[in-house]
């Protein structure tokens, strides 16, 4: 719980009280999606609860610097570009300048973080179990906790019978000479942020989703952008194809990605910055741009909670009950360093406060099922097993592909890049996974995680009506093409 923001979300009067009361049943520490989701369950279930946060209100980083603002600003910037190009079609057209699109998108941002934040306050009065305190949270002990105002002002020790930890995550630092110089997710997109000019040209360190996100946002705006990845190639993990068609489509932006680039300092001239890489031959190189953006990724949030006893590695370890080894502490979110989505965070929340509720591990997460996507253009989304994955766990399987360029809601977005593959176990025809790359796959690859979830074989999906025109009739055609009779 760091308590230092640029600027701090709105927030309302009564969260800068201290605790009302020395005992909750359960004690609540962070208010994202790990936090708050299992701190609304509790108090459903008519189970006290306390949720501390620093922020003062709701959402975590999701809604302050993350997923929430990010795709806000990226959506913006597609549908204008989408517009520009299906009107494209019989000329050219200009729409806007660069700078305004941008702008626009900021504006756009910033608005949705307001209702959502004025949404929050409004839904914690909703649940009248649940008290929601704005103030740094020290754990002492299990189950005893130290609760500072943010000004120092008061001071309070709450005890309870649960805890659910959910302090989250922080951006990785790497020790850079010269990494001050650089701005992150916070600056881009913070709540409120002052960085509303787009510059000409920038440096991205770090080709893993966050920078990949970035540059396939900003690069639409015809700026000059090199990423810079110390690691053989961009988004580390994912399937190769998939990764191909992204680097296809960001060169074709005017991105420049060089790989096997190890950044040893940054320097600041003038209104400018130059960064110094070593490449994959030894020698070093620099590039200067207007901006530089550090994305080298996000690490759990341990501080104030390593005497607990249940953070190993830098991170809390939990089972598939969100317990740790302490039997009365709970886990959710990026503080245990799985899946850091905040859909993930979501579930896993609920799962803890469910199993809290029953006084007993009853419910799991299922963390095969969980979906990730990529927002780029064209979007990249997986869940379960992917193809590669399969063949290396040595699973019997077949993989079935339909490609969007015949897809009608593609082609009526001009947007006939990519294609869907299911991933299915031989012998039960299983849908075990599934990887798309393409219009829409953020949408898409739902269907398929909850295939993946209840076990559904690949004709219960070739058997049902997909609605026309849209992107899921692509999943239809591709399991229909799997369909043996």
């Amino acid at each position: 719980m760091l308590g230092k923001y640029h600027h701090f979300p709105p927030t309302h009067d009564s969260f800068t009280d201290a605790p009302s009361k020395d005992f909750y049943e359960t004690i609540i520490i962070g208010g994202g999606g790990g936090g708050y989701h299992g701190g609304f369950q509790l108090s459903d279930s008519k189970k006290s609860a306390i949720l501390i946060d620093d922020k003062g209100n709701l959402g975590g980083n999701c809604l302050y610097e993350g997923c929430i603002p990010s795709k806000a600003v990226y959506l913006t910037i597609y549908l204008l570009e989408k517009t520009k190009k299906i009107a494209a079609l019989n000329g050219p057209v200009n729409i806007s300048l660069v700078q305004d699109i941008w702008e626009k998108a900021i504006e756009h941002k910033d608005w949705v973080q307001s209702i959502r934040y004025q949404q929050h306050i409004r839904e914690i009065f909703e649940h009248e179990n649940l008290e929601f305190v704005k103030a740094i949270a020290k754990p002492i002990k299990c189950c005893e906790v130290e609760v500072q105002s943010l000004d120092g002002s008061w001071k309070k020790t709450v005890k309870g019978k649960y805890m659910l930890l959910a302090t989250g995550s922080v951006p990785v630092k790497p020790p850079i000479k010269g990494s001050e110089l650089t701005i992150g997710s916070e600056e881009l997109f913070g709540y409120n942020t002052d960085y509303r000019k787009l510059k000409k040209s920038y440096v991205i360190i770090g080709g893993g989703y966050i920078g990949v996100e970035a540059a396939s946002a900003i690069s639409r705006l015809s700026t000059d952008i090199t990423i810079l990845e110390m690691l053989p190639n961009i988004m580390n993990g994912w399937d190769e194809d998939a990764v191909e068609e992204i680097k296809s489509t960001l060169k074709e932006n005017n991105v420049n990605i060089k790989t096997n680039a190890k950044v040893t300092s940054i320097e600041k001239d003038g209104n400018q910055k130059t960064v110094y890489y070593v490449d994959e031959s030894g020698e070093t190189k620099s590039i200067t741009a207007d901006e530089v953006i550090m994305a080298v990724g996000r690490s759990p949030y341990v501080e104030e909670i390593n005497n607990l006893g249940v953070v190993e590695n830098r991170k809390i370890v939990v089972d598939s009950h969100m317990r740790t080894k302490i039997p009365n502490i709970y886990a959710a979110g990026d503080v245990i360093g799985k899946y850091m989505l905040f859909h993930s965070a979501v579930k896993e929340s609920t799962v803890a406060a469910w199993n809290i509720i029953a006084e007993r591990p009853l419910y799991e997460v299922n963390f095969r099922s969980i979906p990730i996507t990529v927002f780029t253009e064209p979007e990249v989304a997986s869940v379960g097993v992917t193809p590669a994955e399969a063949i290396k766990l040595g699973i019997p399987h077949e993989v079935v592909s339909y490609h969007l360029e015949d897809d009608a809601y593609a082609q009526i977005m001009k947007m006939r890049k990519g294609w869907v593959k299911i991933v299915v176990e031989k012998e039960t025809q299983r849908i075990i996974g599934g990887l798309i790359v393409g219009e829409a796959a953020s949408l898409i690859i739902n269907e398929i995680a909850l295939a993946v979830s209840v076990n559904a074989r690949v004709k219960d999906i070739g058997l049902l009506a997909h609605q026309h025109p849209t992107i899921f009739e692509s999943i239809d055609r591709a399991a229909v093409n799997c369909c043996k009779i």
